[in-house]
Parts: structure tokens; C-alpha cells; sequence
């Protein structure tokens, strides 16, 4: 995985492959059936609501794997000092500055250097998060509904039993779909911020490996 990572923009071609898989999968669903029957069976469209937030995160996922391949590719040019807006350049062109502070001044850089990577996509978390307590709250929903039909039971025939069973199913459904909603999207959502965050400690070790042959030269 890092030799790819390391490759001019081998983040955004890792995150590339990884939706072009979601796309493939969404398409086995679509020609299943599958995706169809949990959007009309979740009459209480959190299950969509968890999809649209699903694929806006995703995007915001895709522009924060090109921001830091950016930064990736920068590194060296940085080291060389070539100046640019990239937080990586502007680490090696304050390094160059000069300070009385010796090493103490490289390792706030750093730690500023990976506050401001990280900061790009550290309110994803708190999205992943959501996708699930959404997913919980959907199973809620599908309960009270699923024991809400219970109310109107007045008599015991046939009929009524049909109907009281066809609603109970609905809202059980809805209890299933949008937990599976929920937990699936959320779950491959934290894997895709953890990458992200496996990334940035990549870029800072690449970043503190290019530090100390500076200083040896």
C-alpha cells in the first residue's frame, strides 16, 4: 500500500479504485433489485437520508485524498525550496527561516504541519458516526411503528390478523433496512477516514525523514 501511496497521486488512484469497486457493487444491487426494495420499503426515508450523507462524505473523501497527494507531491519540491501555497512547502520554508529555538521550532512545525492535514477531515469521524446513531434511530422508528399497529386491534379474524401482520412486517422492515443502512455505510466510511488518516502519518514521516537529510547535508 505505501508504494503506491507514494506514487505521484497514488492516494486519489487508492480512492479511485475504492469507488470505482462501490460503483460496481451499487450496480449488482440496482440489477438485483436490491436498492429498489430498501428505498420503497423504508417509508421513513432515513435509509436515503443515510445514502445521500454517505455520498456526499465520499466526495468530501476523494477531495481531501487529492489535497493531500498534493502535499505529497510537493514534498520534495518543498525540500528543494521551491515555494508554493502547500502546507509541506511552507514547512520547509519556515525550517529555513531563521530561529533560535533549534530543534524545538521543527517539532512545532510538525505538529502544525499535521493539525492542519488532519483538520481537512477530522468532522468525518462525527459523520460516520451519525450514519450509525441514524441507522439506530431508523430501528426505532421501524419498532414503534411495527408496535403502533397493535393499537387499532379491536377484533381477532382473518382479516384483521392479515392486516395487522402486513404492518407489523412493515415496520420491522423499516427497522432492518435502515440499520443495515446505517451500519454498512458507516462502517465503510470510518475505513476511509482511517486511510485518510493513515496517510497523513505516511506524509509526516516522509516529511521527517526529509528534515534530517537536510540537516545532514
Amino acid at each position: 500500500m505505501k508504494s503506491i501511496v507514494d506514487k505521484p497521486f497514488g492516494l486519489l488512484a487508492v480512492f479511485a479504485g475504492l469507488l470505482g469497486v462501490e460503483l460496481f457493487v451499487i450496480y449488482l444491487l440496482v440489477d438485483r433489485g436490491l436498492l429498489q426494495t430498501l428505498l420503497a420499503e423504508d417509508y421513513s426515508f432515513i435509509s436515503r437520508a443515510i445514502l445521500a450523507i454517505y455520498l456526499l462524505a465520499s466526495l468530501h473523501v476523494m477531495l481531501v485524498a487529492y489535497y493531500l497527494s498534493v502535499e505529497g507531491r510537493d514534498l520534495l519540491a518543498g525540500a528543494r525550496g521551491q515555494v508554493s501555497r502547500s502546507n509541506v512547502q511552507r514547512y520547509f520554508a519556515l525550517l529555513r527561516a531563521p530561529s533560535s529555538d533549534g530543534d524545538e521550532s521543527g517539532d512545532l512545525l510538525i505538529e502544525v504541519l499535521d493539525g492542519r492535514c488532519r483538520g481537512k477531515f477530522r468532522f468525518g469521524y462525527v459523520i460516520a458516526d451519525l450514519m450509525l446513531k441514524l441507522g439506530l434511530l431508523g430501528t426505532v422508528i421501524g419498532f414503534i411503528f411495527m408496535l403502533g399497529s397493535l393499537v387499532d386491534l379491536n377484533s381477532i379474524d382473518i382479516t384483521v390478523m392479515q392486516k395487522l401482520l402486513a404492518q407489523m412486517s412493515g415496520g420491522m422492515k423499516v427497522a432492518l433496512f435502515t440499520t443495515l443502512a446505517g451500519m454498512s455505510c458507516g462502517v465503510l466510511l470510518n475505513m476511509k477516514y482511517q486511510l485518510l488518516d493513515w496517510s497523513v502519518d505516511n506524509l509526516l514521516d516522509d516529511v521527517r525523514e526529509q528534515t534530517y537529510r537536510n540537516k545532514a547535508r
